[in-house]
């Protein structure tokens, strides 16, 4: 997800999820089967289907149609800030 989140960042999630609502175009949390614990991009919530479509925004990020919808269950939380680890 760079520029927005780099190697190395904290990330404060927030994972009451009637208190941090998830839309499109906010940053989640989740766990894949395939890939860990990752963080994409909501492009879109699917609520028949109860899944979010994700994307990651760096160049070389797994393609969404490699990863597959992120299942409401899988989610953690939602990315509510990030702090930077000092860089020297």
């Amino acid at each position: 997800m760079e520029p927005s989140y780099r190697s190395g960042d904290y990330v404060l999630v927030g994972t009451v999820r009637w208190l941090w609502r998830i839309r499109p175009g906010d940053a989640v949390v989740f766990r894949h089967a395939r890939y860990g614990v990752l963080i994409k991009r909501v492009l879109a919530e699917e609520t028949a289907e109860q899944q979010y479509v994700v994307e990651g925004t760096h160049a070389e990020s797994t393609a969404p149609v490699d990863l597959g919808p992120a299942a409401f269950s899988s989610v953690i939380g939602r990315a509510l800030c990030t702090f930077s680890r000092r860089r020297g």
